[in-house]
């Protein structure tokens, strides 16, 4: 998987959006975890952390029959791109557990990975635990 475009060959719009907070997010199906989504999204508009987290977890548990968790986030502000550098991540991290990936790359359901002990281990190493950002851990929390 290619890192996202240079900023030169990007659109306005795109430049914009990755201006926004970053936020790559683990959320994992089943308990104990069967599988782990490796997402990225934007912190958008007049959006906080928590209502941009809480919005996903939502999309994620309506098509999903297994409660999720949120396992963890990394919340990027810095520098003049966060959300690029948020996209980075995600796909630094797609190509390093291609191997645990449920799905074919590219398709529909490309972003879940078989919740190995590697990659649990990776998520506690280089994420923030929701609670020490006020994040809920599960939809159903979220109120």
């Amino acid at each position: 998987m290619e890192a996202p475009k240079s900023p030169d060959d990007a659109a306005e719009s795109t430049r914009r959006w990755w201006k926004c907070p970053g936020i790559v997010y683990f959320v994992a199906a089943g308990t104990p975890p069967v599988a782990v989504k490796i997402g990225m999204a934007a912190q958008t508009g007049q959006n906080t952390l928590r209502s941009s987290v809480i919005r996903r977890l939502s999309q994620i548990q309506s098509s999903n029959h297994e409660l999720i968790e949120l396992l963890g986030v990394i919340y990027l502000t810095d520098g003049e791109y966060p959300t690029r550098e948020a996209e980075r991540i995600e796909r630094e991290l797609h190509t390093e557990f291609e191997h645990d990936r449920r799905f074919k790359e590219y398709g529909r359901g490309a972003e879940w990975f078989n919740a190995s002990e590697t990659l649990l281990a990776k998520v506690k190493a280089i994420a923030s635990a929701p609670e020490s950002l006020g994040l809920p851990k599960n939809f159903s929390e979220a109120r």
